[in-house]
């Protein structure tokens, strides 16, 4: 026999030799072949797009990675959302996926977070000086896919992000400027107040305010105004005043003071150096009585 031959000889048997060994520690495993192809699941960002007082509108960009030597077709996916074992969120997503063999695939899944289901977790993580949590998703992914054994696959990923609480807005003030024979510059100052551990702004702000019944007032303020990190800062908001439109009766009932029922309504958008924040849309509201409102913003700022 050649040398050639014998070389090949020997490096065909190393490789049956190996083919045989895996085959045999393969079956003798409890392991099935979706262990060894399991498609990942990756939470690559959240980002907020509408903030409120009450509740936050997310989304959450997921990947999930198919290391199998074929493509996989999802049928659907449900999932279930916790921030800190607290189940905040479950519904399914409404589109298929196609990943193809040793492939990613991209999606987004929305979520609506309601402060008031958390307002016990928020609390807790609060006391303990806690400004991140823990998110986890858990899913099921379903197909008839022959690899996938029971036509369904459970996933989860965790991962620990910033804690994103809403910015809390108070009514410090409402006054006159600049009165004249044709109208006046109605002056609202507002206390923003920031719990969270990173600084953010508001940008481009559109505003109404409304006195007990009468039509509301709007303006804007264009620009960024920064909020610090677990500070306050006072924002004074001008709108002008027409009489013809409004009425003088509107100066005699801002110098009733003490009477005056008010709502202010505002939106902008936030910027800020944190991912999950940045270009969000927010809409923030404040109503009650002026005088009491007054009282309010004061102990604020005096706690500065």
């Amino acid at each position: 026999m050649s040398t050639k031959k014998a070389i090949f000889l020997v490096l065909g048997v190393l490789v049956l030799a190996g083919i045989i060994f895996t085959v045999i520690k393969f079956q003798s495993s409890d392991k099935e072949v979706a262990d060894y192809v399991v498609p990942e699941l990756q939470l690559a960002n959240i980002q907020v797009t509408n903030l409120t007082a009450n509740k936050a509108d997310m989304m959450m960009s997921m990947v999930i990675d198919n290391p199998a030597p074929v493509g996989i077709s999802i049928d659907s996916l449900h999932y279930v959302i916790y921030i800190e074992d607290n189940e905040i969120a479950r519904t399914t997503y409404p589109d298929s996926l196609q990943i193809e063999a040793s492939d990613s695939t991209a999606f987004s899944l929305t979520l609506t977070l309601y402060y008031d289901k958390l307002q016990s977790v928020l609390n807790n993580l609060e006391q303990q000086g806690e400004d991140s949590a823990n998110y986890r998703v858990d899913a099921t992914i379903y197909t008839d896919m022959t690899i996938i054994p029971k036509d369904k696959l459970d996933l989860d990923i965790e991962k620990r992000l910033p804690l994103i609480r809403p910015p809390e807005i108070q009514v410090a003030d409402i006054g006159l400027e600049d009165v004249g024979f044709s109208g006046a510059t109605l002056k609202t100052d507002i206390v923003v107040t920031n719990k969270n551990a990173f600084s953010f702004g508001f940008r481009d702000m559109y505003y109404a305010v409304q006195l007990d019944n009468n039509e509301a007032v709007e303006g804007s303020k264009p620009g960024t105004v920064n909020i610090p990190a677990k500070g306050s800062t006072t924002i004074s908001i001008p709108a002008e005043l027409d009489f013809k439109e409004m009425g003088k009766n509107l100066i005699d009932l801002i110098r009733k003071g003490d009477d005056v029922s008010y709502s202010f309504y505002m939106n902008t958008n936030l910027v800020s150096d944190s991912e999950v924040l940045e270009d969000s849309e927010i809409k923030m509201n404040a109503s009650g009585k002026l005088k009491s409102a007054i009282e309010a913003a004061k102990s604020v700022t005096d706690e500065e």
